[in-house]
């Protein structure tokens, strides 16, 4: 369905399927997928997909150019998942060939209402990007993980899967997979048991009463971080780095 007083530009390409509501501007080489919804007043530039399912609400900005001093036009893009929920104006800006050309939502993620997600992003499947969180260049949001409303991530941080930051944070450091990070300065408190209970079967019981004594030692005992690393990967959890490499790709160093 096409509002008549949408413009669509005769060249994207949009599934029969797809709603687009009052006021929506979709340019020329756009992508727009099967049973998506553009609520009213949607912006999408012409270097956008948005796959199968996603619902955008009213008067967000889709693949506007990266706000980087060194963009000099080039094509990039921003690629937006299926079943993802943005909500109201939002701006999701697109890559910067300096950082891989493209910013990508992964799928079933949701960013509530005046959130900003920077150029070259990466938001992982089934994140949640609470209102107004503020989201710098190069940030990488790993998956299931949670940021609290109005939070800021400083430009090029991680926050790694399954992890939970709390609102009207400051994140200018990288947060690790499965903790619960809150405070100014940021600390992390411990894991965030309610995400991992919901993933059971990634995360049995034993898996989650190991995890907690490793995040006791590395991020609140006093041994050196690489002497607790190097004793964890002989315990009960050899995958124990390699979980981390997985989902998060920082090291575990202490803040």
């Amino acid at each position: 369905m096409l509002h008549p007083s949408a413009f669509v530009h005769p060249n994207a390409n949009v599934h029969e399927s797809a709603v687009i509501g009052p006021w929506c501007v979709v340019d020329e080489g756009a992508e727009i997928g099967e049973n998506v919804v553009l609520e009213s007043r949607v912006r999408v530039y012409g270097c956008v997909t948005i796959k199968a399912n996603t619902h955008v609400y009213d008067g967000a900005i889709l693949g506007a150019p990266p706000q980087d001093l060194k963009y000099a036009g080039e094509p990039t893009r921003l690629e937006i998942g299926e079943n993802c929920i943005i909500r109201e104006y939002t701006t999701l800006n697109r890559g910067t060939v300096q950082g891989g050309g493209c910013t990508r939502i992964a799928p079933r993620v949701l960013i509530m209402a005046y959130a900003h997600v920077g150029h070259d992003c990466q938001i992982g499947e089934g994140a949640v990007i609470a209102n107004a969180c503020q989201l710098g260049g190069h940030v990488r949001i790993g998956m299931f993980a949670t940021l609290g409303g109005t939070t800021a991530v400083q430009q090029r941080n991680q926050v790694g899967a399954y992890a939970f930051v709390g609102g009207t944070l400051k994140v200018d450091y990288d947060v690790p997979p499965c903790s619960r990070a809150f405070g100014n300065p940021l600390r992390f408190a411990s894991l965030n048991l309610h995400a991992l209970r919901l993933h059971a079967d990634e995360f049995p019981p034993e898996r989650i009463a190991f995890f907690e004594r490793a995040f006791r030692e590395l991020y609140r005992g006093k041994r050196p971080t690489a002497e607790v690393i190097e004793e964890l990967k002989k315990g009960p959890e050899p995958l124990f780095q390699a979980f981390f490499d997985e989902h998060w790709g920082g090291s575990l160093v202490r803040p």
